[in-house]
């Protein structure tokens, strides 16, 4: 068992970790719940950690850490999560007993509560995939409408088009004497 939110590994290379969105619990008018059987595996998530390379291939492509993403049916590999969600009350207690929590029930997962300090450990789905097996990212489609980022087509040296993303934070903003922005790397 981690200690609260603590990562069982760090990713490697062009890999990362995903953490599922729970399924559907009714239907889009809130009056049918679903059954267990009906549920269905989301796939989507939020990426919580990723390793070397795959931060500079989200980097170039307009992806953080903590985006939501949209991935396929048979990404990645399973694990479990096993941590602390909540610190208890005592820093010193040591958890070596705990009760099951039912307010803590999700798929494919369970939750327990520390009978000595109240705190509560989770033991969750978490994907490892390949951060190229992620099909869209919500966040970064988000900020490009905002302003945020933009999607700008360049050329390569040999002629070829490549289209990259441009961040705020590197964008430089002009106003001409005719009132118009201009933007400039």
């Amino acid at each position: 068992m981690l200690k609260f939110d603590e990562l069982p590994a760090m990713p490697q290379a062009d890999r990362i970790f995903v953490r599922p969105q729970q399924p559907r619990e009714d239907t889009d008018t809130g009056r049918l719940f679903l059954p267990d059987v009906a549920k269905t595996q989301a796939h989507a998530g939020t990426i919580i950690a990723a390793g070397l390379r795959a931060m500079d291939i989200m980097y170039d492509n307009g992806q953080e850490i903590g985006d939501e993403i949209w991935y396929g049916q048979f990404a990645g590999t399973w694990e479990e999560w096993d941590h602390i969600v909540k610190p208890g009350k005592d820093s010193k207690c040591k958890h070596e007993s705990w009760d099951y929590e039912p307010s803590l029930k999700m798929f494919r997962g369970k939750g327990f509560k520390c009978s000595e300090c109240g705190a509560l450990r989770q033991q969750e789905p978490l994907l490892i995939m390949n951060v190229g097996d992620v099909l869209c990212n919500v966040e970064s489609a988000a900020r490009v409408r905002s302003g945020d980022a933009q999607i700008i087509r360049g050329v390569t040296a040999d002629g070829k088009t490549c289209h990259f993303i441009r961040r705020r934070d590197e964008m430089t903003i002009s106003t001409s004497s005719n009132g118009v922005a201009h933007v400039t790397a």
